[in-house]
């Protein structure tokens, strides 16, 4: 009888030490979980901050064009000095 009890006993120390070390591998989870769950609302908040390709492509283009302006004023204004070093100045609009 008390071998029967001795091994009661030892099992049921086996099952408490077992226990912890399931509940801190529970909490080593959750807090884990946590972390994934705040990980995945930034993605989500970073998905929405991003441009669509779309709007990418209309802003390169739009910076494109300020390039192709830029060029046009300088030659407007080169072409300008030369006008006035010559006495010959364009009529507005011209």
């Amino acid at each position: 009888m008390a071998a029967l009890v001795g091994v009661v006993v030892v099992s049921l120390a086996l099952q408490h030490q077992a226990n912890v070390e399931l509940r801190g591998l529970i909490g080593l989870l959750r807090e884990q979980n946590g972390e994934v769950d705040r990980l995945r609302a930034e993605q989500l908040r970073l998905i929405r901050a991003q441009i669509s390709p779309a709007e990418l492509e209309s802003l390169r283009a739009d910076h494109a064009a300020i390039a192709t302006l830029r060029s046009e004023i300088e030659l407007a204004k080169a072409r300008l000095t030369e006008s006035e070093h010559a006495g010959q100045v364009p009529a507005p609009g011209r």
